[in-house]
């Protein structure tokens, strides 16, 4: 008897250790994150899946019977958090699918009482929202909240945090590896009230990582220069990707994103022939006003020379349509008073700066 309870005991010892342990790594990446921030840490909260942090958020301030407001496309990640947490959502999309307009998500909203959800840029498209579009957001959600996904930041530059001290109904989310290229890792963190932040991490309860995964991201992390130079490729070889597709005839459009969105006769023709030859495509025909599209995510250079090779040996008929889509894409440019407006067309690419 005495051996066994000793055992039990030195068992008991070794996992409170070894939580101590792991609580310890993640107090080091909060403070971590924080400081990069420019915040205290209790504004910040580490998440290990997205999908499962936005449904115990969505359940802890609105839940059951609530509203959740969407500026722009849902992702399947946000439609399958609403569907847990049990609400209604609908996407506020306007006229054009590439552009967001914030006259479109304030026209959807029926209560300060609602939930916005506003990636920016959209996942999908690309599509952004100003900071002075936040800020009418973030009033028209006195007793709700925003929920500012920004986690492709990186590409974008444009965010939400300066509006914390404001607005307590706020919180911004980031991704701790998109900026790497490691999209389909969903771990991130959460920024908001201190208060906010407290009461949701106990709500939230185990957050799921573990010390393997902690090294994995602190390493990440650590690779400021690897980030920093896959950024500068990303935006040197989209516009190198796309106005190559161009000469070849292919419809594309640049995003404020790392990816870039192909209109093409076929989408699922394109995505079976590329796949032969190891090339992924994101079929986007099933979102609304999305037909006909699919998107490319940047890749090394090396990658996307196989792209655009593949891409020169596709049948014309695969990709090849007669009308043109001239739908204008605007990047909101911080501290400017002007607009950039980008279209592709077959024979060129443009880039035109027009007056608000």
């Amino acid at each position: 008897m005495e051996i066994g309870t000793t055992n039990v005991m030195r068992k008991d010892s070794s996992m409170k250790g070894s939580t101590t342990i792991l609580q310890s790594g993640i107090q080091g990446l909060t403070e971590s994150l924080a400081e990069n921030l420019g915040v205290e840490s209790s504004m910040v909260l580490p998440f290990v899946d997205f999908t499962e942090m936005m449904t115990a958020y969505l359940l802890h301030v609105s839940g059951p019977g609530g509203r959740l407001i969407v500026g722009g496309h849902a992702t399947p990640e946000i439609q399958l958090a609403a569907d847990r947490a049990e609400m209604e959502i609908t996407e506020a999309i306007g006229a054009t699918p590439f552009v967001g307009h914030v006259e479109d998500v304030l026209e959807a909203v029926a209560s300060t009482g609602d939930v916005i959800y506003l990636a920016n840029p959209n996942w999908v498209t690309g599509s952004n929202y100003s900071t002075k579009d936040i800020e009418r957001l973030a009033e028209a959600t006195g007793d709700g909240a925003l929920i500012l996904d920004e986690k492709l930041f990186d590409f974008y530059g444009i965010s939400g945090l300066g509006m914390l001290e404001r607005y307590a109904n706020v919180i911004v989310l980031r991704s701790l590896t998109a900026g790497f290229g490691i999209d389909a890792d969903e771990s991130g963190y959460m920024v908001g009230t201190p208060g906010l932040i407290s009461a949701f991490g106990e709500a939230l309860g185990a957050n799921g990582f573990t010390a393997t995964r902690l090294r994995i991201i602190n390493t990440t992390l650590a690779s400021e220069d690897a980030r920093t130079q896959r950024l500068a490729m990303v935006q040197d070889e989209s516009l190198r990707v796309a106005s190559r597709l161009t000469e070849l005839g292919v419809q594309n459009r640049m995003t404020s994103a790392d990816f870039l969105l192909l209109r093409v006769a076929d989408p699922q023709r394109v995505g079976n022939f590329m796949s032969r030859y190891g090339v992924a495509l994101g079929n986007l025909d099933g979102y609304p006003a999305l037909q006909h599209y699919v998107k490319y995510r940047m890749q090394s250079p090396l990658s996307n020379d196989n792209f655009l090779t593949a891409f020169s040996r596709m049948p014309k008929e695969y990709y090849h349509m007669d009308g043109i889509d001239r739908t204008a894409v605007m990047f909101n440019r911080p501290g400017s008073r002007k607009k950039s407006t980008y279209e592709t067309t077959r024979e060129s690419v443009v880039m035109t700066v027009e007056d608000k």
